[in-house]
């Protein structure tokens, strides 16, 4: 960090009530168990692809309203190797076209 101003910045910016503020009434829990599923599917493709989960991750997630979401995270290699794959299924994806 470079100074106290950096650190107040960064953390309100991060502070998007609609990413942690729960409502009444709303069923997080299902909307989790629905992203956990899809992530859970997309970080076997990503291991089967020798994507090591400590590289890159999916992880289960609720919007605001209790949606699903399944959210990436990575360190740069992982994100270099997701973009590998990517640029390799485009590739063979315009050759079956």
């Amino acid at each position: 960090m470079r100074g106290d101003d950096d650190f107040c910045a960064e953390s309100t910016a991060d502070l998007d009530p609609d990413r942690w503020l729960w409502l009444p009434g709303v069923d997080y829990a299902a909307g989790w168990r629905a992203a956990r599923r899809t992530a859970e599917d997309l970080n076997g493709l990503l291991a089967a692809c020798g994507v090591q989960r400590s590289q890159l991750r999916a992880m289960a997630d609720t919007d605001a309203l209790g949606g699903p979401v399944v959210r990436l995270e990575g360190v740069p290699e992982g994100w270099l190797s997701l973009e590998e794959l990517l640029v390799l299924a485009a590739h063979v994806r315009r050759e079956s076209a």
